[in-house]
């Protein structure tokens, strides 16, 4: 039986992680709060935000053979694996001790970016999202029912705060994680972040351009093979991602005046494969792969 320690559990994440490793055979589940672990895991969870993962993993590092983080504190590390199960499993090797699960934005694109990835060299991408109020958690849901809050029946052009160049935290997040997990270092994105009255699943609208044209038959054929997204003619929203493990992909067309180019709109639930299932598929990965 291999122990997995969660920390956190009370949030909307860790109470999701908790259902979503129900489906893995041969888990134990062991609940931690903050303070310094009494029992040794196989593999310590933080479903926590960013100080109190840079504390925890210090304190689990003597107690849990893995640590997989869902806070975006160690993404951008050069020795910690950013990792989706479904692309790049490979960057978990056996010196591993640490593991970063993406930004939840970052996870919808990347699953579509690296099914064409094979196929063709992808240069840039554009993308707005719209994204849900269960992002920010249980205390941003309970604001929003509030009539006065900003986000009730609004849409905020910010998540997280803003940066001296102008961006967002959150769409700098998804420049450098998409380069780390598709391991193309060039690739120029160009986001806009946007918070909607959408309780949950986050969507996108997202143009690509590659340096070569592309095949329409191809590319919907590399949609819909790729492991864990689901391409359809049919429009997909929110209401239709919400509670399913799958990215969808629908809206896909060629521009009219550039054929290198492609238009297409995501949605996923960004508390599933947006957080806590990419966790326990990270998991699920550990146990298969006989490294716990």
């Amino acid at each position: 039986m291999v122990k997995v320690g969660i920390v956190g559990i009370k949030g909307i994440v860790g109470q999701t992680m908790k259902i979503c490793l129900q489906n893995v055979k041969n888990v134990e589940i062991k609940e931690f709060g903050r303070e310094t672990p009494t029992e040794d895991v196989d593999i310590a969870v933080l479903c926590t935000d960013n100080p109190d993962s840079k504390i925890l993993v210090e304190k689990f590092e003597d107690y849990a053979k893995y640590i997989i983080d869902m806070s975006s504190e160690f993404r951008l590390k050069e020795d910690v694996p950013l990792v989706i199960p479904e692309i790049n499993p490979e960057a978990i090797t056996k010196k591993t001790r640490l593991i970063a699960s993406p930004n939840c934005t970052t996870t919808a694109l990347v699953m579509a970016l690296a099914a064409l990835k094979p196929a063709y060299t992808l240069d840039e991408v554009f993308f707005c999202s719209y994204q849900a109020i269960s992002g920010g958690g249980k205390k941003l849901l309970e604001e929003t029912a509030n009539p006065k809050s900003v986000y009730h029946k609004n849409c905020v052009p910010q998540i997280g705060g803003i940066l001296e160049n102008g961006f967002s935290s959150e769409e700098m997040k998804s420049i450098y994680e998409t380069r780390k997990i598709l391991s193309l270092p060039n690739i120029k994105v160009y986001p806009h972040t946007v918070r909607v009255f959408v309780e949950n699943a986050h969507s996108l609208g997202v143009t690509l351009r590659a340096a070569e044209k592309f095949d329409m038959e191809k590319v919907r054929n590399l949609l819909s093979s790729f492991e864990g997204l689901v391409y359809t003619n049919e429009v997909i929203t929110p209401k239709d991602g919400d509670g399913k493990d799958e990215v969808f992909v629908c809206r896909l067309r060629q521009d009219i005046e550039n054929p290198k180019i492609i238009h297409f709109f995501l949605v996923m639930d960004n508390i599933l494969k947006g957080a806590a299932l990419n966790g326990a598929q990270i998991i699920e990965y550990l146990i298969k792969k006989g490294m716990v």
